[in-house]
């Protein structure tokens, strides 16, 4: 059995096909997002590699999809609190 791999949603994020090939999904979203009454830019994803097209009526782009870690700490604020900006500060 093929997965249907390819997703292609619409410019609302309307999940409006799926395909089990790239070419399929390539030329029937072009086709899609040419039609008068479609909401663009209408989008392909493919979750195995991690890629999205988006397509409007004569272009389309590729994004590939990253992984960043990033990491951020808060402390309590009563710990340390701001000196006042008004005033300036010095350092020794």
């Amino acid at each position: 059995m093929a997965t249907r791999r390819f997703q292609v949603y619409d410019g609302d994020g309307e999940l409006v096909a799926t395909f089990p090939e790239w070419e399929a999904a390539h030329s029937w979203a072009h086709r899609r997002a040419a039609e008068p009454a479609a909401r663009n830019p209408v989008q392909i994803e493919d979750r195995v590699e991690r890629r999205t097209w988006t397509i409007d009526t004569d272009q389309c782009r590729m994004t590939v999809w990253r992984r960043r870690v990033e990491y951020g700490y808060c402390g309590r604020t009563d710990a340390h609190p701001a000196p006042d900006a008004r005033r300036p500060a010095y350092l020794s």
